[in-house]
């Protein structure tokens, strides 16, 4: 049977990639108001780093349970076992590390409201092309596995097979991105504060 994907997942990587190159451009020419070294700043940078590191971490942990397996096999186990979409609850994650790392409230407040509108169409046409191929099984799990939001009391650490070293390093580079956030962050805002880069707008 031809698979077949909607708008939404064809383009999901695509559309992805624009709203990163446009959110980074909009954090190099704005800058926060409040005073470096604050609190406040404390909180953005060290819970930012934390939130992109354990979003990172767990795309790595949920790859290892469904790696080339997606459609051949219905996972279940590790991440699987608490909500049915943990690679996006993790993106998710470190999503909104990365706008806390860079310092930004407006593109915390663009981006949360836009994933929260895109993915849930993604998973809906992801989860019929499931129930397509898996039926009751995928049914049954959908009845007893959150889409998104973890059921911590369901954990099950078991069903995991080896991943293929390709697919296992491209989810590797795809983390990556987000903990390059970490770095890049500081250097805008030491060229900032060096005069190099001109702020446009300093957000309040």
């Amino acid at each position: 049977m031809k698979e077949t994907f909607s708008f939404f997942e064809k383009k999901r990587r695509a559309l992805t990639a624009i709203f990163l190159v446009l959110a980074l451009l909009f954090a190099v020419f704005t800058r926060h108001s409040w005073a470096e070294c604050s609190t406040v700043d404390m909180i953005f940078d060290w819970g930012g780093a934390l939130l992109i590191v354990a979003g990172a971490a767990g795309r790595m942990w949920a790859t290892l349970y469904i790696g080339g397996r997606k459609n051949a096999e219905l996972v279940r186990g590790g991440p699987y076992s608490i909500c049915r979409n943990p690679l996006y609850l993790f993106s998710f994650i470190a999503g909104i590390g990365a706008c806390m790392s860079l310092g930004n409230v407006v593109l915390l407040g663009i981006y949360a409201p836009v994933f929260a509108w895109y993915y849930p169409r993604v998973i809906k046409s992801e989860e019929k092309r499931l129930e397509g191929i898996f039926g009751d099984e995928f049914r049954r799990y959908r009845e007893t596995t959150p889409a998104f939001f973890p059921k911590l009391t369901g954990l099950s650490l078991g069903g995991t097979t080896g991943v293929a070293p390709g697919i296992f390093m491209k989810n590797l580079l795809d983390a990556s991105v987000f903990l390059l956030v970490i770095p890049v962050s500081y250097l805008i805002a030491r060229l900032q504060e060096g005069g190099v880069i001109q702020v446009l707008w300093r957000i309040p």
